[in-house]
């Protein structure tokens, strides 16, 4: 099964299924989704929520942030603790395991009116931040904030500039967290942090990173320029993008899980923010594939658009119950599928707005 994240919460889509049906979050813009174990799901809202749910999204709690914390800016899985580590704004990483212990809001002010619950689309009973008619939210205190479960974890110590770091992208590989700085590149971590080491052979701007199922200690970056591969747990990279000169900005990767020579990759010649509002140029993406472990790349063309022009690929995901199935998600809400392998492409769903992150679910 993959859960999709869009701007109308969140769908789903398994094999037998002709198009995503709605599982949750209704109300919320979800731009972050992980799970770190069965029945687990930890999501991130557009307006800087952390939301949790222990059955599978049928019920939903909103978790205090750390004390200090503007807003997350991503979220990644600890399968090892069953757990979830989320990047803030200011710059910081805070780490917490799933069905944790967390307080209650203080009740709401007299003339607030009931509380409403969610069921499926909101929140459950017990929330941490409860919501009222018209989508009020009473705050939580801080001495609930510094009770909500969470462990603050060292930073990577990225150089002060005049534009402050963000986290942009995590992933634990192997027992290795990585953390892709905007800017400055990717770190490496194998002590939860105690010390962070920058990695070395790679552009300033990493999107995302991929681990090779089955291949210990490889490694798989998406970047400005093009794909990079480590094949010593991130300690060095080899460029692996030939085929991709025309298409060198990787915004996302995915491995094959059992073939893990076989690599999807959605890129474009620039960057989004590189295009000038006033050219009619389009971003034009389009889909990638190797399947020799990177060492070339052809454009997919066999009924998936040759190019998307004023669309973004913002992620790919095989289905874990079965590799022969793969769904890409683009910026405008669109969904591909392919259910043989690669063979042929189809839409899956045109109707959802801004699909933004995949989560497969074995």
């Amino acid at each position: 099964m993959i859960l999709i994240g869009t701007n109308e919460g969140i769908y789903r889509w398994s094999e037998g299924a002709g198009w995503p049906v709605f599982h949750g979050l209704q109300d919320r813009e979800v731009v972050g989704l992980v799970s770190p174990g069965r029945g687990m799901l930890t999501a991130l809202s557009a307006s800087g929520e952390v939301l949790e749910s222990e059955n599978n999204g049928m019920d939903w709690r909103v978790l205090p942030l750390p004390e200090g914390v503007e807003r997350p800016t991503t979220i990644a899985a600890d399968l090892k603790t069953a757990g979830v580590v989320v990047a803030s704004r200011p710059m910081g990483l805070y780490g917490r395991r799933v069905g944790a212990a967390t307080p209650r809001a203080k009740p709401a002010p007299v003339g607030m009116g009931s509380t409403m619950v969610h069921r499926a689309r909101g929140l459950a009973d017990g929330a941490t931040a409860l919501i009222a008619p018209g989508r009020k939210r009473v705050a939580p205190t801080l001495d609930a904030i510094r009770l909500a479960g969470w462990s603050a974890l060292p930073s990577p110590p990225v150089p002060k500039t005049g534009v402050a770091p963000e986290v942009r992208a995590l992933a634990e590989v192997g027992g290795s967290w990585f953390a892709a700085v905007g800017g400055a590149g990717l770190w490496r971590t194998t002590d939860l942090g105690k010390a962070w080491v920058q990695c070395e052979g790679l552009p300033a701007e990493v999107y995302g990173v991929r681990g090779v199922p089955g291949r210990a200690g490889q490694v798989w970056s998406a970047t400005h320029e093009g794909c990079r591969l480590s094949v010593d747990g991130g300690i060095t990279w080899e460029d692996r993008s030939a085929g991709l000169e025309g298409a060198r900005h990787v915004r996302a990767i995915e491995v094959k899980p059992g073939a893990p020579d076989v690599l999807l990759a959605g890129a474009a010649p620039q960057a989004p923010f590189e295009i000038k509002a006033a050219s009619r140029q389009g971003l034009n993406f389009g889909l990638y594939e190797s399947v020799n472990g990177g060492k070339s790349w052809t454009q997919v063309l066999r009924s998936f658009p040759d190019v998307l022009e004023y669309d973004t690929i913002t992620d790919i995901r095989f289905d874990p119950a079965d590799a022969e199935n793969a769904l890409v998600a683009l910026g405008s809400g669109e969904l591909w599928v392919t259910r043989n392998g690669g063979f042929y492409w189809g839409p899956l769903a045109r109707q959802i707005r801004a699909a933004r992150v995949l989560c497969a679910v074995g």
